[in-house]
């Protein structure tokens, strides 16, 4: 398992902070714990692959139509968040492939599928009950088999 502060020293923060020069609002102590405890619930900070037949990949668990989905449905119409994000990808493609090997571009596209929730996120970094349901209903969704319930204690436990 990867160390839970080196992760979010090492690849959420400095993400957050590039993320940040396209637009200052997306880093935030929620957004942090936010993208920590998504790792946290979808891969423990193990898994680059889900379990068994499914397609999600790297620590944030994306599915490569996600991945796709942010990039044609909102990137491919903001140029500079495009470019911005195309700087966070290894070479000039941004494929789902990364996912699993580059951390920083996966932690990025999470924060983006975040970003483009027309919900407001909680402000409140402390208020993990508000990340968790935060977390469940706009990255695990409704049919999911996460709870937020699970969220909060698995952020407790792993932090």
């Amino acid at each position: 398992m990867i160390n839970v502060e080196h992760f979010r020293e090492y690849a959420v923060r400095p993400i957050l902070t590039q993320m940040a020069t396209w637009q200052s609002t997306i880093n935030t102590p929620a957004a942090e714990n936010l993208l920590v405890g998504t790792a946290i619930q979808e891969s423990r900070l193990t898994y680059l692959k889900q379990l068994g037949s499914g397609p999600a990949l790297g620590v944030m668990q994306i599915e490569p139509n996600t991945h796709d989905d942010v990039w044609t449905n909102y990137l491919d119409f903001r140029q500079e968040a495009a470019t911005m994000m195309q700087s966070l990808s290894a070479g000039s493609s941004h494929n789902a492939d990364q996912l699993s090997w580059n951390m920083g571009y996966s932690v990025a596209i999470a924060r983006m599928i975040y970003w483009r929730v027309p919900n407001a996120m909680p402000t409140d970094a402390n208020d993990l009950e508000a990340l968790g349901q935060y977390w469940k209903d706009h990255y695990n969704t409704a049919s999911g088999a996460g709870t937020a319930e699970e969220w909060v204690t698995n952020y407790k436990e792993y932090t």
